[in-house]
């Protein structure tokens, strides 16, 4: 794991959300998370919050994930994500990689026990359905590359992104590992559409389990909620 000093405030980034909520742990990923960053590169933040355990009991409404981008700091600009615990956690259980990326990624800007405690978890619970998941995200980014821009864009990025998603992909279903290993060429789409074959190959003959213990991830939000909750209401 290592530590990614920013040209920002933490506290600002809390302000992306609500004044109540708490910051568990703020992760770094996109193409910094990968080692393949330029100068050009925004600074992708996951700030992973947990929402008032007493506003939940008392039915109120939460914001599940919030979104803000904050530009032009020292010269970065810092692409901001914020996700509820308990949503991240729903979508660990359903193999999501965006999920299974921000528990893990090894690059973290504010770090916490309980990040590398999830990060063991999630390690720990690999399994085959995270396949879905993993070829949706690389077949976007394939037509991110192929279909027509709305805007400019870096020649060969998206082949590079899915080439990177299934290389991850293929360590995960055959190996049970994580690994963000970076992509530092530009792959044709033949090269890239063979890896996708050693993907869906790599599925069939994984010998993970299908589903992650969703018990295992339902314990650790519950005790989360609970320590959320102030001594007073825990007593009575």
């Amino acid at each position: 794991m290592k530590k990614l000093q920013i040209g920002i405030d933490l506290h600002e980034l809390g302000e992306i959300a609500d004044n109540r909520i708490k910051t568990l742990f703020i992760s770094c990923v996109g193409s910094h998370m990968w080692g393949m960053n330029s100068q050009e590169s925004d600074i992708d933040l996951v700030m992973i919050y947990i929402a008032p355990t007493r506003s939940l009991l008392r039915g109120e409404k939460i914001m599940p994930t919030v979104r803000q981008q904050i530009t032009a700091r020292g010269g970065e600009i810092y692409d901001t994500l914020g996700w509820e615990i308990g949503h991240l956690i729903n979508q660990l259980i359903k193999g999501n990689i965006n999920a299974i990326w921000y528990a893990t990624s090894p690059l973290l800007v504010k770090p916490s026990i309980l990040q590398e405690e999830l990060s063991a978890l999630v390690q720990a619970n690999l399994c085959r359905q995270t396949y879905y998941s993993l070829k949706g995200m690389a077949e976007s980014q394939i037509k991110s590359e192929e279909k027509p821009a709305a805007k400019p864009r870096i020649a060969g990025k998206g082949y590079r992104t899915a080439l990177r998603t299934i290389n991850f992909g293929i360590s995960l279903l055959s190996e049970g590992k994580i690994c963000f290993a970076p992509v530092l060429h530009t792959p044709g789409a033949e090269a890239v559409m063979e890896k996708m074959q050693q993907l869906d190959e790599a599925y069939a003959s994984s010998l993970l389990p299908d589903r992650p213990d969703e018990d295992a991830f339902r314990e650790l939000l519950l005790r989360l909620r609970i320590e959320d909750l102030p001594l007073a209401d825990r007593i009575n």
